[in-house]
């Protein structure tokens, strides 16, 4: 997130800036580790705006349907890239371990789960069939059991602010209480942990 600047030769600076993974270490990129949580980030801000000034309707009568559901679909995709990404920067540290690995899995499965109906809706532009539309409730539950692992790890190795890592398992069903204005908590919950991610991926890279 914040990242203190060193002095260094042009061609070291430039060297750093196009890192990717180091060989040796294993360290991870900056750059793309953020990617898939900034996405998160901004398709859970669009869904959550387009829903502040738009009603949808299903089937889509308009364009703005298509952005809400769309905008969902791709929040739950790039979560699932997002999650592994925060574990990908926790996982060496101490006080990750299964924990951190079993809360990154469900809340992941979570997504990838009420995905599948989503996109279907996003597709058909109508309610998907029965046996899709029954994956809402088992992919809510696989996400909120994620949530608690994840912050419990994420407290003990303390990358991301502990604040944070507390309030993380209030963040779903504060979402849900908050109806059309709830994709934002999911919006500013990713900023934040994106941010997070940033930094200790610049300090693990120096």
């Amino acid at each position: 997130m914040d990242a203190t600047a060193s002095p260094r030769t042009p061609a070291t600076a430039h060297h750093s800036a196009a890192r990717t993974d180091d060989p040796a270490g294993g360290r991870p990129a900056v750059a793309p580790v953020a990617v898939a949580p900034v996405v998160a980030a901004a398709a859970s801000l669009t869904l959550g705006v387009t829903q502040i000034l738009h009603t949808q309707t299903v089937p889509f009568a308009s364009a703005g349907d298509y952005v809400a559901e769309g905008a969902y679909a791709l929040y739950l995709i790039a979560a699932i890239g997002a999650v592994l990404a925060l574990r990908r920067v926790h996982r060496p540290a101490r006080g990750w371990g299964r924990t951190g690995d079993a809360g990154a899995l469900l809340y992941g499965l979570g997504h990838a789960v009420v995905a599948v109906p989503v996109t279907a809706t996003f597709v058909l532009a109508v309610n998907p069939p029965d046996p899709l539309g029954a994956l809402y409730a088992p992919g809510i539950v696989l996400w909120l059991a994620g949530l608690v692992p994840l912050a419990v790890a994420a407290f003990r190795c303390a990358l991301v602010p502990r604040a944070v890592a507390v309030a993380l398992p209030a963040t779903l069903p504060l979402t849900m209480a908050l109806g059309t204005t709830g994709p934002l908590v999911e919006a500013l919950t990713w900023a934040v942990l994106a941010f997070a991610i940033v930094r200790a991926a610049r300090r693990r890279a120096h």
